[in-house]
């Protein structure tokens, strides 16, 4: 058994599917399950890991300090944040901005995760 909170991205063993827990009961058959693991430095940190900015009526989260491609092969499929427990997200197509506005009210405890098609989970 293992601890899945609401914030693990969950990726199954036989599949590769990434799932997210919407309510994780007392007991996760995990004989097929992973918590995913987000990177926060490495090789790919510059067009990977989340950069949180505060702006006038919430937060903007762009992936990487370099801006990351959004090929139909190679690109963020969702941008998150987490502020003060509640989780944000913005869903991504290739072609689009790899960033999101989140207009939520100011927090005093956030993270941002993205998920990239080829390099995987990041967090800031």
């Amino acid at each position: 058994m293992a601890n899945f909170d609401y914030t693990n991205i969950v990726r199954c063993k036989n599949s590769g599917n990434l799932l997210e827990l919407i309510y994780p009961g007392p007991e996760v058959n995990v004989e097929n399950l992973s918590i995913e693991e987000p990177k926060t430095s490495g090789e790919g940190e510059a067009k990977h890991k989340p950069v949180i900015t505060r702006v006038d009526d919430g937060y903007n989260v762009k992936v990487g300090e370099v801006e990351h491609p959004m090929d139909e092969d190679h690109y963020i499929a969702v941008i998150e944040l987490i502020a003060d427990g509640q989780v944000h997200k913005q869903y991504l197509n290739p072609g689009d901005k790899p960033e999101a506005t989140f207009k939520i009210p100011e927090a005093t405890d956030l993270k941002a995760r993205e998920f990239c098609t080829i390099h995987g989970l990041w967090q800031s």
